[in-house]
């Protein structure tokens, strides 16, 4: 794999060809992991958000089994699901399997394509392009160059596809029908405006903006060792940059990412009180529920009320998706571009 980004340019068509097709990759092997981890955030959101009878810094589990407990006919406000209590990845896997069928953990396949194949697309042309006319150069790199070029490039792409995020996310969330889930958007536009549909966006720039920074700064790091050792640069090597890069800027983000899926659930559930949602939600919070929207304030609140665990929720399938998903792109990527390239180079 050539490690010159130098070399002949590759055409318009061939750069979304290199992306698009790890975005499509990652959407159809790593969407079960981010259901499994929309579950186990919407779990903790939902007992955020119902604190009946809760105190402050009681172990998560026992908090949401006693939420739980206490509300055994507590059905979904709108699918009518029995209420599951999610104890990790592997339960939450089985129980979602067992309960609502095999085929549930590609809920929001299509809205997940609609968002990571023009996400990505946006966001590695947007990258090159900045590194391009920020003049990075591999041999002698500058490392704060890639975290400037990663941070405008994810804006560009997060702030385009934010509608169809929020609507993955709901449809995530919760086992939610078409038919009703384009009768939420619809109400919500007629009630919130047009607004609506970028519910989450300031929380996912909070995940996304600094997740780009890390990343590339790690990615690059990595390869310009790589490169000053001698060691050859292959699809292998791309791989395991890739996935180490996305751990760490998985782990670190982890917490808005928490904040963007307690605000993009929150689609729909305007006109449903406790008291309406939930048949046994209806005694007096300890807690008092939260009232802003901010990313800060959503934060505070569920580090008040879960713990500092509780900011970390879902984080190994988060990992579980994220790293192989930043692999299996960059790899894809790479060597598509350079594929293009050589052949670009002998026409």
């Amino acid at each position: 794999m050539a490690t010159n980004s130098t070399l002949t340019p590759i055409k318009p068509y061939q750069q979304i060809i290199a992306s698009g097709s790890g975005a499509v990759l990652t959407a159809l092997f790593m969407t079960p992991f981010d259901v499994v981890k929309v579950r186990l955030q919407s779990q903790i959101s939902n007992a955020v958000r119902h604190n009946a009878t809760r105190t402050p810094h009681l172990p998560t589990k026992s908090i949401s089994a006693s939420v739980l407990s206490s509300a055994t006919t507590c059905r979904h406000y709108m699918t009518h699901q029995q209420v599951h209590y999610y104890t990790g990845t592997l339960d939450t896997l089985s129980k979602i399997i067992r309960a609502e069928g095999f085929g549930v953990l590609w809920s929001g396949l299509t809205p997940a394509l609609c968002v990571s194949i023009p996400t990505v697309v946006i966001y590695f042309t947007s990258y090159m392009k900045a590194k391009q006319l920020l003049g990075y150069n591999e041999k002698s790199p500058n490392p704060i160059l890639p975290v400037i070029a990663g941070a405008c490039s994810r804006i560009v792409a997060v702030t385009t596809v934010s509608p169809f995020e929020l609507v993955r996310t709901k449809m995530q969330s919760e086992k939610v029908p078409y038919s009703k889930l384009f009768d939420i958007v619809r109400s919500s536009l007629s009630e919130e405006g047009p607004r609506v549909l970028w519910r989450g966006l300031l929380p996912t720039i909070w995940r996304d903006i600094p997740f780009s920074m890390i990343y590339w700064f790690n990615y690059e790091t990595f390869r310009a060792y790589l490169v000053r050792s001698n060691i050859p640069v292959d699809a292998y090597a791309t791989f395991a940059c890739g996935a180490l890069a996305g751990s760490i800027a998985a782990t670190l983000t982890t917490p808005a990412d928490v904040a963007k899926t307690f605000r993009q659930i929150e689609l729909g559930r305007s006109k449903y009180s406790p008291t309406n949602g939930c048949l046994s939600c209806s005694s007096t919070s300890v807690n008092p529920p939260l009232q802003s929207t901010k990313t800060l304030s959503i934060l505070a609140h569920i580090l008040r009320i879960e713990g500092p665990q509780g900011l970390f929720t879902g984080l190994v399938p988060r990992l579980l998706k994220v790293a192989p998903a930043c692999a299996i792109m960059i790899t894809s990527f790479e060597t598509l571009k350079s594929f293009f390239q050589t052949m670009n180079a002998s026409n």
